[in-house]
């Protein structure tokens, strides 16, 4: 059941009894507030118990709109017969200011701030701190990994969007070194997308641009894109299948999803390989407790072959001595260490004890690295497929 608007729609779920807002509701004439309000009083009748309005795709609603909601949450505190929720999110800024203000009509009206815990490890991820870790990472792989999304289909010219960007580095890279026509970053982290855009800024990149969004609830139309990226981001969602629905959803009907994951199964170590796997198995176990999958790379095909694409490749993005400068691997390592011991061991509580435990195969990590007949390797994934035409 929908009421669809100039410029944005209304549509029933009866599932979860939820009326979704989508578009842009500037509204201009009284003529369609009281449409509003009709459709919205229509749902209430049919609904049992609380009706939730879920405003995370709306990109904007003006004065005359939110009017329309304060006289449907009026009227319905004299039914009442409902309780009301309203479904906001930090990244729509305006649902959280304005619809604050409707919860003071009834006390049976409930503003929900969706990301407001958005995943277990959120402050930690989306905190300025976190940049630094990500832009050494990015540093080691991008040599390895410019030629793997050349291999996934990546093209001169092709309209892409990296989902869950960080700080920027890799969007900046495909429109600098790839040739991207357009390329769109988004990011739930404020810090992290103020960043990108102070890098873009600085060099002078005209065809990337960058937003705050929900990777659940995409502020993007459908079928837009020729290339979808998410890169070590669906390993700390809880349910990373709602993010891979969205980038299945903007991607082109025979555009290609890329996602890349680590799998701590594949860091081996030597001379000292006993201690740095013990590490990481502790890591992955620790990760668990913050609702992270670190061992999620053996998952990807699972994942894309569940959700429907074809043409699913896979290929093996393989870090090691060899290949990366020893000294670059090793400042991701300490970046690592301190993260894990420090920041998760922080989080979870862990005593002395268990703490040099954790950090005594980074250690010896970091020995191989340095030493000129040590070997150590970091392990991901990266797995593509095809939408469907």
């Amino acid at each position: 059941m929908k009421h669809i608007g100039k410029t944005y729609t209304l549509t029933y779920d009866p599932l979860d009894q939820q009326v979704e807002f989508t578009g842009v509701c500037r509204l201009s004439e009284a003529a369609e507030a009281r449409q509003i309000f009709r459709y919205l009083a229509q749902i209430h009748d049919a609904a049992q118990g609380a009706l939730q309005l879920n405003f995370r795709r709306l990109r904007y609603m003006n004065a005359r709109g939110i009017k329309a909601l304060a006289h449907f949450i009026t009227w319905a505190r004299r039914q009442n017969r409902r309780q009301i929720k309203l479904v906001a999110a930090h990244v729509v800024p305006w649902s959280v200011r304005e619809l604050s203000v409707l919860t003071r009509l009834w006390s049976d009206v409930e503003i929900i701030i969706y990301d407001q815990n958005f995943y277990k490890s959120q402050n930690l991820i989306e905190d300025a701190a976190f940049i630094p870790l990500l832009r050494n990472q990015t540093r080691i792989l991008w040599p390895l990994e410019k030629k793997i999304l050349r291999q996934h289909g990546l093209e001169k010219g092709m309209k892409t969007a990296d989902i869950c960007c960080g700080c920027g580095d890799v969007p900046l890279l495909i429109s600098r070194e790839l040739g991207a026509g357009q390329v769109i970053g988004i990011d739930h982290s404020e810090a992290a997308i103020a960043y990108a855009r102070n890098l873009r800024r600085q060099f002078h990149v005209q065809n990337a641009s960058f937003q705050r969004g929900d990777a659940t609830a995409l502020m993007l139309e459908d079928d837009q894109f020729d290339f979808v990226l998410c890169r070590l981001s669906l390993q700390i969602f809880s349910r990373p299948e709602q993010i891979l629905q969205e980038l299945i959803r903007i991607a082109k009907p025979g555009g290609r999803v890329y996602a890349v994951c680590e799998d701590y199964d594949l860091v081996l170590g030597h001379p000292e390989s006993d201690a740095i796997r013990h590490t990481y198995r502790l890591a992955a176990e620790y990760g668990d407790q913050m609702g992270m999958d670190l061992r999620s790379g053996k998952k990807l095909y699972g994942m894309l072959a569940e959700a429907r694409l074809e043409d699913i490749r896979t290929d093996y993005l393989m870090v090691d001595t060899g290949n990366a400068d020893r000294e670059a691997f090793a400042r991701v390592i300490e970046s690592w260490q301190t993260f894990s011991v420090e920041t998760i061991g922080g989080e979870l509580g862990l005593n002395g004890a268990e703490r040099d435990t954790l950090q005594a195969g980074y250690e010896a990590q970091l020995r191989a690295i340095r030493s000129p007949y040590g070997y150590t390797t970091w392990g991901l994934t990266a797995c593509s497929g095809r939408k469907p035409v």
